[in-house]
């Protein structure tokens, strides 16, 4: 079964745990990740940038994907937050545990 995998950083734990909890309290995705301390390099405004950050690994379906995506905008204070979108195979029972979960 294919789920959704949403990978977004966000600047520190208070702001990954609220979206995470919007998330989910909107049953718009059945489990976020949130993993602590990584270091992003990037670009921003002609300038090169370091920053540590919490990287979200937001689990969903394609029907949530949209409406995820409006509330992580909300709630996220970056002018243009990550928001990759990866299509993987679920095994049947985490699929099913997946779907069941957003109903």
């Amino acid at each position: 079964m294919t789920i959704k995998l949403i990978l977004c950083t966000v600047p520190n734990e208070d702001v990954a745990n609220d979206i995470a909890y919007a998330l989910l309290q909107n049953k718009l995705a059945a489990c976020v990740n949130i993993i602590e301390g990584i270091r992003s390099v990037y670009e921003w405004q002609g300038k090169i940038e370091t920053d540590t950050e919490c990287q979200l690994i937001i689990k969903t379906n394609t029907q949530k994907v949209l409406q995820a995506y409006e509330k992580v905008s909300k709630l996220h204070p970056y002018d243009v937050p990550e928001w990759l979108e990866l299509n993987a195979e679920a095994s049947h029972a985490y699929g099913h545990w997946l779907q069941a979960t957003l109903q």
